[in-house]
């Protein structure tokens, strides 16, 4: 099965579910797990990840053969909670060897560490600390950690490939190492098995939080028309929300992100309806009337057209919703 498809909280999630992700949040994450997102699009990213992964992973085995032999890995599961996953990279194997007529063989015999892969762009490199040090970006720490807890194993290696934007040539090559923190496992398995059991089995969608890429697409497709002179109402937390937005947008001091982030909420209270009633005004999402278009070259290519024919090949286009404060609040 495509690791894609496995919709079971994995190492590469654990920074989402903490609220430490720059590439999704805890709302989306939720989305994915009840199948309400697709799995993610592949990106550039994601292949000059996939092409380079073997290459990175052969400079770091040239560097340690006499320390580990470096094997791919399938799935690992925790012991308690299926739903708890990880899906390493490699692992790295100890290895003894055995003269056979003047060649040596070399077996593996058990797993005591394991490698992620990375690569990033080279204008990036500044987030990434000292080699063999364990100051590198916070999500991937965090996975680190998570196939540590799964495995238990002691520590866990990091390789990365640097490229230059736009490239899938490495022009730079670090290493790291991490300990596991069994304390800071533990805490990371409690968040996941609550997570789970709160809000992916009654599937009951988490707040939203953060207006990640994923989390605005799904709204926006979600509730792609209105439904005309139907209106939600909105509770005491909806009125908060609504006055907090209004204030912040009237002083100028809200950022864009956190701008985005109440919008969805807001959005998200209204549904499919056409708005939403609150102490503060009424919030409108709506679908703007449909524009015309005619086809012209189906007129001009009619001799002297009667205006029948003309509205004949007259059709109308759906817009986009937009979202609205009440009228008269400042911007």
């Amino acid at each position: 099965m495509n690791r894609s498809e496995i919709r079971k909280i994995g190492g590469s999630d654990i920074a989402a579910l903490l609220g430490l992700s720059p590439w999704r949040s805890a709302h989306s994450l939720y989305l994915h797990l009840v199948g309400e997102l697709p799995p993610q699009e592949d990106n550039p990213a994601m292949e000059r990840g996939r092409i380079l992964e073997p290459v990175i992973a052969d400079i770091f085995a040239a560097n340690h053969g006499n320390d580990f032999m470096v094997e791919e890995c399938g799935i690992a599961e925790h012991s308690d909670y299926d739903f708890l996953i990880g899906s390493p990279d490699r692992v790295l194997c100890d290895h003894w060897t055995e003269t056979i007529e003047g060649h040596k063989r070399k077996f593996a015999t058990n797993v005591i560490s394991g490698l992620e892969i990375k690569t990033a762009d080279i204008t990036k490199a500044s987030e990434w600390g000292d080699e063999m040090s364990d100051e590198i970006p916070v999500a991937y720490l965090l996975q680190c950690q998570w196939y540590c807890g799964l495995l238990g194993l002691p520590d866990w290696y990091i390789a990365v490939g640097f490229v230059k934007p736009g490239s899938k040539k490495i022009c730079g090559y670090r290493e790291y190492r991490i300990e596991h923190d069994a304390a800071r496992y533990a805490a990371m398995v409690q968040k996941a098995v609550d997570f789970w059991e709160q809000h992916v089995v009654p599937k009951i969608p988490p707040e939203i939080t953060e207006a990640d890429a994923e989390t605005v697409r799904y709204y926006k497709n979600r509730y792609p028309q209105h439904t005309p002179d139907k209106w939600a109402y909105s509770d005491e937390s909806i009125d908060s929300l609504a006055a907090e937005y209004l204030q912040l947008t009237a002083d100028n001091k809200l950022r864009e992100e956190r701008a985005e982030t109440m919008k969805l909420k807001l959005i998200a209270a209204i549904g499919k309806n056409e708005g939403l009633k609150t102490a503060s005004g009424n919030f409108t999402y709506k679908t703007p009337k449909p524009t015309e278009k005619t086809d012209w070259k189906a007129v001009a290519n009619a001799l002297d057209p009667h205006l029948e024919l003309i509205e004949y090949h007259t059709t109308k286009q759906a817009g986009s919703r937009r979202f609205l404060p009440p009228k008269g609040a400042k911007q």
